[in-house]
């Protein structure tokens, strides 16, 4: 931002940018010895993430931890072009580097023998850029806002679950094993497709991003009457996750909620 946008601002005919405030919390659940899940808050950024390591064995707490190293190193040292271009190379360089690590990975027996061969993570993402938000997804990790008191979905879950709804509505929800297959994650190839969207920032809006095992455990109309509540942001965060291992904690919760 120059000179010019300062002395509008000045002037009253332009807004302040817009400041967000994110918190975090990641807790390994009620079932779970090891969490897999990684978060990253930074205001000063304007970044937020939430990745759900997947492998279990096979080393996800590497890949979601190698995720968001990845991302935050690679977005921090872009000074130049969109935020929207930024967080979608950050994200494929995030799938390029952990792809690489479980294949040099294959022969090379690490803790007891168990392998960094097979590991990925899902990732969301969020960026704020002025009086817009920028989000790239890969997998079932979900972000919603909270507007108006209204809830709404802004990902698509990359599942066999979803392509089956998307597919044919009527069919009843696929169960069991089925419904927690993912058809699209990091690592997992050497290229990856990142779907990616910007929003137009509006006043009150409240971003919440979150692993599976939040949305798996706790109803999107649970999740729309905590938040709508207004509670501060980090009794929101531990509201949330304290829901989710009531309800069983079958999975590592993590959960981001970013207000602007």
């Amino acid at each position: 931002m120059g000179r010019a946008f300062w002395n509008k601002l000045l002037k009253g005919e332009v807004g302040a940018p817009a400041r967000p405030r994110g918190v975090g919390l990641t807790h390994v659940g009620m079932k779970r010895s090891q969490n897999e899940d990684a978060i990253f808050v930074s205001d000063e950024a304007g970044l937020y993430l939430v990745a759900d390591g997947m492998g279990g064995h096979a080393h996800g707490e590497v890949a979601s931890a190698l995720a968001i190293k990845t991302v935050t190193e690679h977005f921090a040292a872009q000074t130049s072009g969109s935020r929207l271009s930024a967080v979608v190379e950050a994200v494929k360089l995030a799938n390029r580097t952990i792809h690489q690590a479980a294949t040099e990975a294959v022969s090379v027996q690490i803790e007891g023998g168990t392998m960094l061969a097979g590991m990925g993570t899902t990732i969301v993402a969020l960026a704020t850029d002025q009086d817009t938000v920028v989000i790239a997804h890969v997998g079932d990790s979900r972000i919603y806002r909270l507007r108006h008191g209204r809830l709404e979905a802004l990902t698509r879950d990359h599942s066999l679950a979803a392509l089956a709804a998307a597919h044919d509505a009527s069919l009843p929800p696929l169960r069991g094993g089925l419904r927690n297959i993912i058809t699209r994650a990091l690592g997992i190839e050497a290229e990856v497709e990142v779907e990616v969207r910007e929003e137009p920032l509006t006043e009150g809006d409240l971003f919440l991003l979150c692993s599976d095992g939040l949305t798996n455990m706790v109803s999107d109309e649970r999740i729309e009457a905590i938040l709508a509540a207004d509670p501060p942001l980090q009794t929101a965060c531990e509201t949330l996750v304290a829901e989710a291992n009531q309800n069983g904690g079958k999975d590592n919760v993590s959960c981001v909620l970013v207000q602007v």
